[in-house]
């Protein structure tokens, strides 16, 4: 798998832009100054991949300022076969947002996973430091390129959950009965379960990796794992056991009118040799670990899907000391990746250069 073209009509700071790229050439280097429209770039390879902007969940501010619309068209080699992906937003005549496969509108569903990718940006080390949410959000992204039917049952999930909370407070307030929550709570272990078996497989595919690939680029001998923390304190992995511990909550949910427990409010944790990481691990050996997440990203999808992603990288080798750097630079060599960076005297001396400057690239 490997992009072939691209072509962005009024999105962000490129008012038209078209580019092809062949495959003898790995790594792409986007170079320009900052606030040049380099991130943009690899913002509108990965609408093409995940139907949505890492920078922003707000569609509109996609669209170059004072048009009505925008517009990114991908073409995608898989094997001999050429793919076209379209993502389009308007704000006028009318409020939409198409996703479009071989020139017919199709679902989200349907179209993340087409083009799988693999993204890397200083931020990314929230994830390890802060709320339990991007943790979620990473496995989701990961997950929901690889399986649709795991991206149903989130949409699903999430969309029960929400329903469910609103019958609580009814009954609260005496308006519906404890009884209708059956139905609800069906549904729920139905997709619940599901979930969770996918982040369980998720999870032990990573962890039976992750230790190599964090010992290849800090040259230890550490034991690196990830730990799934369930609300529930057990995993419920089949939809009767779902069921039963979602019984079991029933009455602290009615007190709160809240789902309080199931994958919306659960955890992953990372340990250094049983040590969790977010109480000891120095920032470098947090950069590490992050590196050797991606690593794992990319070979899980290449497993899952029997494809190799394409790589993104948003300005992450300034943020690398020299060991780090060689590290990545080894695995990007070997997959379509799109590199961006301030500085021409970058360490790969076969890359495509593309410098850019106001929107326009050369």
């Amino acid at each position: 798998m490997w992009l072939k073209k691209i072509q962005l009509e009024q999105f962000r700071n490129y008012r038209q832009l078209s580019l092809s790229f062949s495959a003898d050439d790995r790594v792409h280097l986007i170079i320009g100054d900052n606030a040049q429209g380099k991130t943009n770039f690899l913002e509108a390879v990965l609408l093409l991949s995940m139907a949505k902007s890492f920078r922003t969940i707000r569609h509109h501010a996609l669209i170059q300022w004072e048009q009505d619309y925008m517009r990114t068209v991908g073409t995608v080699q898989v094997d001999n076969t050429p793919l076209s992906l379209e993502f389009f937003v308007s704000r006028a005549p009318t409020d939409k947002k198409n996703l479009r496969k071989n020139g017919v509108d199709v679902s989200i569903k349907d179209f993340i996973g087409q083009l799988n990718s693999v993204l890397f940006q200083p931020e990314d080390l929230n994830m390890l430091y802060l709320s339990p949410s991007l943790r979620r959000k990473y496995s989701n992204t990961v997950l929901s390129q690889t399986d649709p039917l795991y991206f149903d049952a989130l949409i699903n999930y999430n969309r029960l959950v929400k329903q469910r909370n609103k019958m609580l407070a009814l009954i609260d307030e005496g308006r519906a009965s404890i009884d209708q929550l059956a139905v609800w709570d069906d549904k729920i272990a139905e997709y619940g379960s599901y979930i969770y078996r996918k982040r369980a497989e998720f999870v032990d595919y990573y962890n039976t990796i992750l230790s190599q690939r964090y010992n290849d680029i800090a040259d230890t001998d550490q034991q690196v794992k990830i730990a799934m923390h369930c609300s529930f304190g057990q995993v419920p992995l089949q939809k009767k056991e779902y069921s039963g511990l979602l019984q079991e909550c029933r009455s602290s949910d009615l007190r709160y009118q809240q789902t309080r427990k199931g994958p919306h409010r659960d955890d992953l944790q990372f340990f250094f040799d049983k040590k969790n990481v977010s109480e000891f691990a120095s920032r470098g050996e947090m950069r590490t670990l992050l590196i050797a997440l991606k690593l794992a990203e990319i070979e899980f999808l290449q497993k899952q899907t029997g494809n190799n992603p394409i790589l993104l990288l948003d300005d992450v080798f300034s943020e690398l000391d020299k060991k780090r750097q060689k590290a990545l630079l080894k695995v990007i060599r070997k997959y379509q990746s799109f590199v961006t960076t301030t500085h021409h005297d970058f360490p790969i001396d076969d890359a495509r250069i593309i410098e850019i400057k106001e929107g326009v690239m050369h």
